[in-house]
């Protein structure tokens, strides 16, 4: 039976890791399976989106750590959107510009944070079946790193040449079989010291795919900017830590839509440790292929968040000014919850405030 992309994920983190939360995904031990099998899902659905983050952190080998999201230094002036007058800083950081994509490729996915790093990917619209690969969208995604990653000893580094970058390579993972081909990523040092690691298109092969790397890294610029996102939160539970921001922008290329999240743990531990909670918007009645309805008990789980804990419960939600708005939190994980202090998951929905649909009225200064 063919999985999507994100079910392939999903199945992956909960055999290789029952036993912790589903953010715990160690991606030296994932990185083998992961590989089989999101070859085998490339062309898969990608729907809630964020799966295609998930697949860049264990596709994209050696990232040597990641960007934080902008949480601190000068303190953002008040702006105004939808109406509102807001003081507050942005979690999600524009860390790339797309120049040249392949035709029928669109930048649709943005994911940022310390639990996974910062990535910018295209997609395409949904594709029929071909060559054996399951119908489903294509992606190019892109990770950024603040170290040169490093290849594992069974994948080869050969040199490269990218406008504007005092050093290049490509790295090769050979394939495992006639059908899986050698997978061929194309890393490079910015202007500024930090990488880039980009993979191609996976339907386009061999010399063919390393100039279309080559291509779209050369138009491929650094970005120094925030994204703007939909709601505003005046107030979260002191102490707490972001592990991922996430906007899928367009929800699914040629039928429009967004998805956007965000995950919080308790303290300042890594990934998979401390109290998680989420929180999650959609436009107000979209559905798509990985994102039930607000009274889905997983629904926050299926938007992607990979902070989201292993043991679900049913989100508390509302429905303002266009969007459906949820707060996700299971209280059965351990430690103290961190939204006990806000009033619960209901506490800090009500701290949220709608900025509807209208792009135009999205705000920076998201987090207060």
């Amino acid at each position: 039976m063919t999985h999507d992309l994100k079910t392939s994920l999903e199945d992956l983190a909960e055999a290789e890791y029952a036993d912790a939360p589903l953010s715990t995904i160690d991606i030296g031990r994932a990185r083998a399976d992961g590989r089989r099998r999101m070859r085998t899902a490339r062309l898969a659905p990608v729907g809630g989106g964020v799966a295609v983050v998930a697949a860049c952190a264990l596709v994209v080998n050696g990232l040597g750590g990641a960007s934080p999201a902008k949480s601190g230094g000068t303190p953002q002036q008040t702006g105004t959107a939808a109406g509102h007058s807001f003081t507050g800083t942005d979690p999600l950081p524009m860390i790339a510009k797309f120049g040249w994509l392949p035709a029928g490729f669109q930048t649709a996915n943005r994911s940022a944070g310390p639990d996974y790093g910062d990535s910018l990917a295209a997609v395409t619209k949904p594709l029929p079946a071909s060559g054996g690969a399951p119908a489903g969208a294509d992606v190019i995604a892109l990770m950024k790193s603040a170290t040169e990653p490093t290849p594992l000893a069974t994948e080869t580094k050969a040199p490269a040449s990218v406008t504007g970058s005092p050093k290049a390579f490509f790295i090769t993972t050979p394939g495992d079989s006639s059908t899986i081909p050698p997978e061929v990523r194309l890393a490079w040092q910015t202007a500024s010291g930090s990488w880039f690691v980009v993979n191609g298109d996976y339907r386009v092969r061999g010399d063919e795919l390393k100039a279309q790397l080559l291509k779209v890294a050369d138009s491929t610029t650094a970005e120094d900017s925030e994204a703007p996102l939909p709601i505003h939160v005046e107030g979260l539970p002191a102490g707490v830590t972001l592990g991922e921001a996430m906007l899928n922008d367009p929800a699914t290329v040629g039928e429009g839509g967004f998805t956007m999240g965000l995950s919080y743990h308790s303290g300042n531990a890594g990934p998979g440790s401390g109290h998680y909670f989420s929180i999650s918007v959609t436009p107000t009645g979209q559905q798509d292929p990985n994102q039930g309805s607000g009274s889905d008990p997983n629904a926050a789980a299926k938007s992607g968040l990979k902070g989201a804990p292993a043991v679900r419960t049913p989100n508390t939600c509302k429905d303002s000014e266009g969007l459906h708005i949820c707060v996700q939190d299971d209280p059965a994980q351990s430690g103290p919850d961190p939204l006990a202090s806000v009033g619960g998951a209901q506490g800090l929905l009500d701290r949220i405030t709608s900025l509807g649909t209208d792009r135009a009225n999205w705000t920076t200064h998201v987090v207060n």
